[in-house]
């Protein structure tokens, strides 16, 4: 229930048109008005199958670029607006709550069917990828289409933007738009460019509505406050419900009894007052619901024609409602008289060449071989959208105190205990407000400035975290460093131990604790559900950090290379060669200081096979090839690469919030996700580095892009002690092909230590082991604890033995060469402190279970199971000739032997120096 019952319920009421050519009809153009946050997946390009693998940003910037010269073709300007209002749990508690649980769900859905069934997941189950909102305003910005991002209240601004600059409608999926009762209304979440050159959605009828509900036009607003919505929820009109025989503890009622309930009892009050209609509701005017009620009234009233124009004061702008509540935080007095903060100093026209001739560099070949070109759209789309132009200054009169929303003085109260750090200075706030409005800079920048706190989405994680962290908090070192930049913390506790020191610090300022910004993190989780804040104290760099006022604003050359180094120094990647272009272009430095951070941390995560891949799909000549990328196929998508593209795409929006506040080193057009990520190209990637013998044919056999991958690779690892995360046990199949993991009830695989047969697993549900055995592949020598002595694991070819290896039925391998007369012994492995020979050793018969000790022992006729021989037994028949079998639990004499002796295992093997060693003997598949 709720006031999106509403939008529901009027679904069918709406009238499908074209947008284009309603615009004909229109004489210099057709302006609307889109709230993009309805229509994120249309703006992503539509629906495609693999949005879960971490985002197709080259699919999704050709759809754009085709809007936008479809647009300017048919003179449709629009202006896209995002949501940017903050703070967001606080003010809306239980609707923040409810999204994010619906996400949780949602995602726990998707990865348990790519676990399942390795396929990409239905549309129903659609979350937007990470990074989204980055890529479309990045890209928007490049195809000069107006941007405009909310602060404080978003359908209010949204509409109060489309009343202000008297655009002709509005494109959403609001419930609120239809009490607002635009120009004309359209929605968003069926919007659609089609092949036949048309922009179709529905358009309903807003000024029909008050007739279409049966209610009059002056009792709009208190029919929609009595839906239930984001002041007054359905929870507070419970025994309002129950009175009208709306009973929500059972099943959901169907809208349409709902808005036939409600609408006979606002049409049977006798008056239009609502003192009384708060009376008939609650039964007391004095009853703390009867003040939200009358305050959504007054909400609805605001966005409508009538209230806007009330609402308005004479210069224009939205009044700040509700400052009686807090005290105005003063800053101290601005240092930084010579500086212009009108914009940020990397916005000087040689600044934004060279990110443009950057970013040209970088798309030369991919414009080539790709079906778009991202070239010269700002020349073509100049007439269509240059009256579109949003002013500079905040059109809404953008709150720079907290408002006094719900929820925000217990969290204020909280932050107020630990927090003793002055508040960010004025320019800073004022710079930081304009650009968020324009969409200039990341959203996160104006809730740590203004209220001290951040929401933060969920992502596609698994809530279990067995293989990769929580994603939110291995990032939070980024963003502790970041709250320190923006509040000035280092240059604080210089000053009070300078006071300190030459004895003009006052009492208080001995006896106050060292600067410290405390910061409340929202994370909805499974431990935490978004019922409290986690508050997160601001880290100072280990070097003196100019203030935010300098790195904003500095102009000297000296002020670059500390923007630079600030901005590195939070990614922990502040080394040489991370800014040689040699080996990090340009418009990869986001991805090489996101792998970097990840290789960093104490928790090994990559793989080294996993770690190429990222680089490969950097540099592959296809990463931007929308009609290649959408037209391949991906033999299997995992669940761990998945995570992996998410952790990637996190960690890069991290680094674009540490950009930004360190004053914009990296220009905003080189930190475009298109130029160095690709979900689906990467999961390929992943999926083929398994099988790989080596670098060169994950890359295709590319010369060029070997050494540019290995050039990179070193680069990242610059100086670090290179620890990768350690494979689990590589299962053999009997096709050669490794099992990854356990999906369902798979085919089984075999397990073989220098070319015999010594274990053998059939299909199960279970995971792998927890035990790691040691994996050699992919053409690299791993670290010594990953690997045993001697030859490595050697995989099986097609359903026969290895070569080279004498056969358990009497089958003759090629002679050892010795080097002394010592007589040829037989191959021998040592099983819990006993010798074994290999041929008395057979693979054992499976019982369905990876895990089960108790094997059973099956001779040649499968006839009769007998108990399993000991080593001691085996022992007693060496040398006598006889073909016996011995069943051993593989994983327990592993275990209980530890590595082999190299020295054994040559003498048990003939394997030529030609045949590759680990998983290398599997087949390739492109």
């Amino acid at each position: 229930m709720g006031i999106q019952d509403l939008q529901t319920f009027l679904e069918n009421e709406g009238v499908g048109v074209d947008l284009f050519r309603i615009a004909r009809t229109h004489p210099g153009g057709f302006r609307l008005v889109l709230d993009a946050e309805g229509c994120l997946d249309r703006l992503y390009g539509g629906y495609f199958s693999d949005w879960a693998c971490g985002g197709q940003w080259a699919r999704c910037v050709q759809f754009l670029t085709t809007l936008a010269q479809a647009l300017a073709e048919h003179q449709v300007a629009l202006c896209v607006c995002f949501n940017g209002a903050h703070p967001t749990p606080p003010a809306l508690p239980q609707h923040w709550i409810q999204t994010q649980a619906t996400y949780r769900q949602r995602v726990n859905s998707v990865l348990r069917h790519i676990v399942t069934k390795g396929t990409p997941p239905p549309k129903v189950w659609w979350v937007p990828p990470t990074g989204l909102h980055s890529c479309l305003r990045t890209a928007l910005r490049y195809l000069n289409i107006p941007i405009m991002v909310s602060s404080d209240d978003h359908c209010q601004e949204v509409v109060g933007l489309c009343r202000e600059k008297a655009y002709a409608g509005l494109v959403g999926c609001s419930g609120e738009y239809l009490v607002f009762q635009p120009p004309r209304y359209f929605s968003s979440s069926q919007l659609k460019l089609t092949y036949r050159s048309s922009l179709e959605t529905k358009e309903y009828m807003v000024h029909e509505l008050p007739k279409v509900l049966d209610v009059p036009q002056d009792r709009l607003c208190l029919f929609a406050a009595l839906l239930g919505g984001v002041i007054l929820s359905e929870n507070g009109l419970t025994d309002f419900y129950k009175r009208l025989g709306i009973n929500q503890k059972k099943q959901q009622v169907p809208p349409e009894n709902i808005m036939k309930a409600i609408g006979q009892f606002v049409r049977d009050l006798p008056s239009s007052d609502i003192d009384a209609a708060c009376i008939e509701v609650f039964g007391d005017l004095n009853d703390l619901r009867a003040a939200k009620l009358k305050q959504a009234v007054q909400y609805y009233f605001n966005g409508t024609k009538d209230g806007f124009l009330k609402y308005r004061t004479a210069s224009g702008r939205r009044p700040k409602n509700n400052k009686k509540n807090h005290k105005p935080e003063h800053s101290p007095p601005s240092t930084s008289a010579d500086m212009d903060t009108s914009k940020l100093a990397t916005e000087s026209s040689e600044h934004e060449l060279k990110g443009l001739e950057d970013y040209k560099l970088a798309t030369v070949n991919a414009s080539i071989n790709a079906d778009f070109s991202l070239e010269d759209h700002s020349n073509e789309l100049s007439h269509g959208v240059a009256s579109m132009s949003l002013e500079t200054a905040d059109p809404h009169g953008t709150q720079l105190q907290p408002s006094s929303k719900e929820g925000m003085p217990t969290v204020s109260a909280n932050l107020q205990s630990e927090d003793n750090c002055p508040s960010a200075p004025a320019e800073v706030l004022r710079t930081c407000a304009e650009r968020h409005t324009r969409g200039l800079m990341h959203p996160q920048m104006l809730s740590i400035l203004t209220h001290r706190q951040i929401t933060l989405p969920v992502l596609m994680e698994d809530d279990n975290h067995r293989e990769i962290p929580s994603i939110h908090h291995f990032y939070r070192p980024i963003r502790q460093n970041v709250y320190a930049i923006l509040y000035n913390m280092h240059h604080h506790r210089f000053m009070a131990h300078k006071a300190k020191e030459e004895g003009t610090a006052t009492t208080s300022m001995c006896n106050e604790r060292p600067c410290t910004v405390q910061v409340a993190e929202w994370i909805y989780s499974r431990v935490n559900p978004g019922k409290s804040p986690e508050i997160v104290p601001g880290v100072v760099l280990d070097w003196p950090v100019p203030t935010v006022q300098r790195l904003w604003f500095g102009t000297a050359q000296d002020d670059k290379c500390r923007r630079m180094r600030a901005f590195l120094s939070c990614m922990k990647s502040d080394t040489p060669l991370m800014l040689n272009t040699s080996y990090v272009p340009q418009h990869l430095l986001i991805l090489a200081t996101v792998l970097r951070f990840i290789m960093t941390s104490q928790i090994q995560i990559l793989r080294r096979q996993e770690l190429d891949a990222f680089l490969a799909t950097t540099f592959s000549s296809d990463l931007m090839n929308a009609l290649h990328l959408q037209e391949m196929a991906v033999n299997g998508i995992s669940s761990r690469g998945v995570q992996l593209g998410a952790l990637v795409m996190a960690g890069a929006e991290a680094a674009l919030l540490a950009n930004d506040a360190c004053g914009a080193p990296v220009p905003w057009l080189v930190a475009a996700p298109w130029l160095y990520f690709d979900g689906k190209l990467l999961q390929r990637n992943l999926h083929r580095a398994n099988h790989c013998k080596h670098l060169a044919q994950l890359c295709d056999n590319h010369l060029d892009t070997v050494v540019k991958v290995e050039r990179m690779r070193k680069a990242i690892l610059e100086g670090l002690e290179v620890e990768f995360a350690i494979p689990p046990l590589p299962l053999v199949g009997v096709v050669g092909e490794p099992l990854g993991g356990w999906r369902g009830r798979g085919r089984g695989a075999r397990l073989e230590i220098a070319g015999v047969v010594v274990g053998q697993w059939g299909g199960g549900s279970y995971p792998p082991r927890t035990t790691r055995y040691p994996q050699v592949s992919y053409g690299y020598t791993p670290p010594p604890r990953n690997t045993y002595s001697g030859r490595g694991w050697r995989g099986g070819r097609g359903r026969g033995r290895g070569r080279g290896v004498q056969s358990a039925r009497g089958g003759r391998g090629r002679r050892v060469r010795r080097d002394t007369d010592e007589p040829v012994r037989p191959a021998t492995i040592a099983v819990n402190g006993k010798t074994v020979r290999s041929d008395e050793m057979s693979p054992p018969v499976d019982d369905g279970s990876p895990h089960e000790d108790n094997a059973l022992f099956d001779d040649a006729e499968g006839a009769q199971q007998q108990k399993i021989k000991t080593g001691k037994n085996a022992k007693k028949n060496m040398g006598k000739g006889k073909k016996k079998s011995t069943k051993t639990d593989v994983a327990q004499s592993l275990e209980a032997n530890g590595p082999l002796d190299k020295n054994k295992v040559q003498e048990q093997t003939n394997i030529s120096e030609q045949e590759h060693i680990g998983q290398g003997d599997a087949p390739v598949t492109n």
